[in-house]
């Protein structure tokens, strides 16, 4: 009788993606309860039931944990990321002779066209992912406070914050890729004095690439466990609650298209305060335009917006 019971709840746990150390462990733990009672096979409840039991436990538990590693793992790569930032602003640009000369940094170089166009492309990137990454590792963190403590939250709740942190990993790796890519392609623009911040930026940006991967494994190792909790995901005003002023609660879009023009207008108001409003405003209206765009796309995916 209990051989069969394990058995079934061997095959059920399965079936619900607890696999390895983690099933072995719940079925020895359930065969030493068993054992030491005559009667608890009949008490015990079916083992669909036990089984499901379980993996809401470790579905919500891991989907909880997962922010945690990604935002400390973006944390550290956005640490490198600053850093290589500020190096190359101070970078000296070969002229088309071969000799140094003064430049204001790294970026002016691509914005005169004196770069390939994968530097461009690698600019245009690291521009944009460490955004998308920083966003959806915040969010993920915030929508995992909100339930700490919790020991089984919605399946879509799951699902969301699953979605959330994959994407802020995701977007992590994609910048640090950029950042290796645009060092490599820098290296023939600079004098020799620079080759050596370079070198570090490609070594950085793959140890920061392996930490986020590594994050992602031990975050998400439970991403598989299928979580059958009835309930609906929240959105964006569930996350920042009061934060958002009442008059936009409820109005995702209008939520978006207010957030995006603040946006734009830092970056103008930044441009201006380094005497260039001209193009901060380019800038100002690019960055607002971005913000309002990967709403658009990720809005639904990331519960962004209700789909209630």
């Amino acid at each position: 009788m209990i051989e069969e019971y394990l058995a079934d709840l061997s095959t059920q746990l399965a079936r619900l993606g607890v696999r390895g150390a983690r099933r072995r462990r719940i079925l020895a733990e359930t065969e030493d309860h068993l054992r030491s009672d005559a009667g608890a096979t009949a008490r015990f409840g079916e083992p669909a039931e036990i089984a499901q039991a379980f993996a809401n436990d470790i579905g919500t538990r891991g989907a909880l944990r997962a922010p945690l590693w990604a935002f400390a793992a973006l944390a550290a790569a956005g640490v490198f990321y600053t850093a290589m930032l500020v190096a190359w602003s101070g970078f000296g640009a070969a002229n088309f002779g071969g000799s140094a000369q003064s430049a204001s940094g790294a970026f002016q170089m691509v914005a005169s066209g004196r770069v390939s166009g994968l530097a461009v492309l690698a600019a245009a990137v690291m521009v944009l992912a460490p955004q998308v990454a920083f966003a959806a590792g915040v969010l993920a963190l915030l929508r995992a406070l909100r339930f700490r403590g919790r020991r089984s939250v919605p399946a879509a709740e799951v699902r969301t914050l699953r979605r959330r942190t994959a994407t802020a990993v995701g977007f992590g790796v994609i910048s640090m890729g950029a950042v290796a890519l645009f060092a490599l392609q820098l290296g023939d623009r600079i004098p020799s004095w620079s080759a050596g911040v370079l070198g570090w930026g490609v070594v950085g940006a793959a140890a920061s690439g392996v930490l986020l991967v590594a994050s992602a494994a031990a975050g998400l190792r439970s991403s598989t466990v299928r979580v059958a909790v009835a309930g609906t995901a929240g959105d964006i005003f569930d996350d920042v609650g009061p934060a958002v002023p009442a008059p936009l609660r409820g109005h995702p879009w209008a939520f978006a298209a207010t957030v995006s023009g603040a946006a734009a207008l830092l970056v103008w108001v930044a441009g201006i305060a380094a005497s260039d409003p001209y193009d901060g405003a380019v800038r100002g209206i690019a960055e607002g335009a971005a913000c309002f765009i990967g709403f658009a796309i990720l809005g639904r995916f990331l519960a962004l917006r209700s789909s209630r």
